[in-house]
């Protein structure tokens, strides 16, 4: 699979990239993680994260 890379900048959120990338912003618990961060709250600016693709991957290496 792939990783895109992402520098957390104020106003990020984990459902705001899972809509962007996924089209579903339910589906940000798999950005959070993949990035082993539970909650935002865990994520400071400047950060770097990934957004694992494809989603389909993802899904199947979660057993979903």
């Amino acid at each position: 699979f792939n990783r895109i890379p992402h520098v957390w900048k104020t106003g990020d959120r984990f459902f705001k990239l899972a809509n962007e990338y996924y089209n579903d912003p339910k589906l940000w618990w798999v950005i959070a993680q993949f990035n082993k961060t539970p909650t935002e709250s865990h994520v400071e600016l400047g950060d770097l994260i990934y957004i694992p693709l494809p989603l389909s991957e993802i899904m199947e290496m979660y057993g979903l």
